[in-house]
């Protein structure tokens, strides 16, 4: 959607068309943005003010600019009428569902105040939290407040929006700011629940625009940034517990993977676009950010064993993003580039550098609290509580999952990946190709490491065992075998093989697929 205050036929035109329209005001017009809305929304008004308040701009809010003892009726019409720069209506279902709000009487007045102003001046925004109507406050002789340009503060639009938003007001404010820094304040202040969508969406404008790399390396290296930060702080994440009886430390265990993953999943959004779309010389942000990540998560730290341990959900959870987008979409040598080749440092200091795929696995991040694991994916895949998960589970109701924390991560990504599996069948099928894939690589990976030490076969065992082998035991899904059948019927010209991976080794994939799938048969037996 638009911005601006044009006339009913550019109601729908984008930011871009109505900015070159926007002139400049005078200083006897003042210099604040008034923030109107009704206290149902304040968690979208405070991300709001957290963007103009990053962006340098003063705005004028009642929570924050009244003043105990003042008159508020008089304050609030004196700063609509004699200092507001911009004029923000914030509309929601929750404000339009209100029969009576003190919204509405800052609306007539800031109405009143636009009718005396020269036609086609940028001066009252109606602003959006949602998809609702704008309601039909008339403005003059045919003309509604719905045909005005609005702005849309939700869903993929955000981030966009809210920079233009950012882009407009400076104009006016006669300091035209780039574009591309509005829109990485926008993405630094906005509210969690946004910023997957916000960095998808970015991420698949900017990748196809080369104009863009330097903007898009900026976000990327931001949202990481953000996510190191948030790790290295320890009132967001303890390493301690508070409480160590069994049902509070599986509850503390829980909460604090579904924490993880809300942290890496914007991140995670902007990964599964460029794994798939982006070209190997593109990747280095995201490359760097897994790197990151996988070598924060796996430093060795002081505090509980478990805590540290369920650090690497951040880890292992980016790395099967990376490969699912890239096994589904057949972009190898992107799955070259973000898993194989990559190293971290070896917190053990064993052979110097790790390779990426052996930093984590499905099995490290509950290797010491399998019930927290079980408590975890129940959570997610059923109705219940975390509480009546563990109830469930100390109560033996019922059985315990053959891969817990493989079907937990199946479950959060799946959103992630709606719009390049829309069924859930072919979501579960790649899902088991990515496993598959990942263990034999791994596979590969290790043994090529660890190829002169003496007791090579006791390391070089992949540890990538998810889903796919109870599926597979259960003959519901056998993608190691069309593994198998690919490379014998395609032999050098395998994808795989032409994009780098195994060495261009034809020998080498082959070694590593049987050894990994006398690993995984074992596995599955036990299924």
């Amino acid at each position: 959607m638009g911005l601006g205050d044009t006339a009913a036929a550019e109601a729908t035109a984008p930011v871009s068309a109505v900015d070159s329209r926007v002139g400049t005001m005078g200083e006897d017009q003042g210099q604040h943005v008034f923030v109107s809305y009704v206290r149902d929304d304040d968690a979208e008004v405070d991300a709001l003010c957290r963007v103009l308040d990053a962006s340098q701009i003063p705005y004028w809010r009642d929570r924050t600019s009244l003043a105990p003892g003042d008159a508020w009726k008089s304050k609030i019409r004196e700063a609509i009428q004699s200092g507001a720069l911009v004029f923000l209506a914030c509309f929601s279902d929750k404000s339009r569902a209100r029969g009576k709000s003190t919204m509405n009487e800052e609306l007539l007045l800031a109405i009143e105040e636009f009718r005396k102003m020269p036609p086609g001046r940028t001066w009252l925004i109606p602003v959006r939290f949602d998809d609702g109507d704008i309601p039909a406050f008339e403005l003059g002789p045919n003309k509604m407040l719905s045909d005005l340009n609005f702005v849309d503060l939700f869903g993929d639009a955000y981030a966009a929006q809210a920079g233009a938003l950012v882009t407009t007001i400076h104009k006016l404010m006669g300091s035209a700011s780039p574009s591309a820094r509005d829109t990485l304040t926008v993405v630094r202040e906005v509210t969690d629940s946004a910023r997957p969508a916000m960095l998808r969406s970015l991420t698949k404008e900017w990748l196809a625009d080369t104009a863009r790399k330097i903007q898009l390396d900026d976000l990327v290296s931001q949202e990481v940034r953000r996510i190191l930060h948030s790790l290295n702080d320890s009132d967001q994440f303890p390493s301690n517990l508070a409480d160590t009886s069994d049902a509070a430390v599986v509850t503390t265990l829980v909460d604090t993977a579904q924490r993880y993953w809300k942290l890496v999943e914007p991140f995670c959004y902007s990964l599964q676009v460029a794994a798939r779309w982006g070209n190997p010389e593109q990747l280095g942000p995201w490359a760097n950010g897994i790197k990151a990540i996988a070598t924060k998560t796996t430093d060795i730290r002081s505090g509980s064993v478990v805590l540290s341990e369920v650090r690497e959900v951040a880890a292992a959870i980016t790395i099967v993003v990376a490969a699912l987008s890239c096994a589904s979409s057949e972009t190898w040598e992107n799955f070259r580039v973000l898993l194989a080749d990559p190293v971290i440092p070896d917190p053990y200091q064993r052979l110097g550098n790790l390779p990426l795929l052996d930093s984590t696995s499905f099995f490290e991040p509950f290797k010491s609290a399998e019930l927290a694991a079980n408590v975890l994916s129940r959570a997610e895949m059923t109705d219940d509580s975390i509480e009546d998960s563990i109830a469930f589970y100390s109560q033996r109701r019922g059985g315990r999952y053959y891969t817990p924390f493989a079907d937990w991560v199946h479950a959060m990504l799946r959103p992630v990946f709606e719009e390049q599996m829309l069924d859930a069948s072919t979501y579960d099928r790649e899902f088991d190709r990515a496993e598959i894939f990942l263990g034999v690589i791994d596979q590969d990976v290790e043994t090529i490491r660890y190829v002169d030490h003496p007791n090579s076969e006791f390391f070089t065992r992949s540890r990538w065992f998810g889903r796919s082998t109870w599926r597979t035991a259960n003959h519901i899904s056998n993608p190691l075998a069309e593994l198998n059948e690919q490379l014998d019927r395609q032999g050098t010209s395998w994808p795989p093989l032409q994009s780098g991976l195994f060495g261009n080794d034809l020998a080498r994939a082959k070694e590593a697929i049987a050894r990994y799938g006398s690993d995984f048969a074992q596995v599955a037996r036990q299924r």
